[in-house]
């Protein structure tokens, strides 16, 4: 439990840092068990966070547009919607680049 309310949807910088956070950890674990191939602690950590990160995306491309092109659906439309919506470092953030 991370202590935030579980009913409430997470913000879009919410998202952005479960994304980014979960990302990185699937990164190093890839690089980790290359190496490692058998620690089972390891790849269940690798499992988890790589469905973290999966929902994540998910969820940031059904309420704000998807990030990668992996989660774009183009079932929906006839045009290329993808890159009509703001990239999400042009999202200002007062503090924040």
């Amino acid at each position: 439990m991370n202590g935030r309310n579980e009913t409430r949807p997470m913000t879009r910088s919410q998202l952005m840092d479960t994304i980014n956070q979960s990302s990185f950890a699937v990164d190093e674990m890839l690089l980790y068990l290359d190496t490692h191939p058998d620690d089972t602690d390891a790849m269940a950590y690798f499992q988890k966070q790589s469905c973290v990160r999966r929902a994540a995306m998910k969820e940031y491309a059904a309420r704000f547009g998807p990030l990668t092109v992996d989660d774009v659906d183009d079932t929906c439309s006839d045009t290329w919607e993808w890159m009509k919506q703001p990239w999400p470092w042009e999202i200002t953030r007062k503090g924040r680049c």
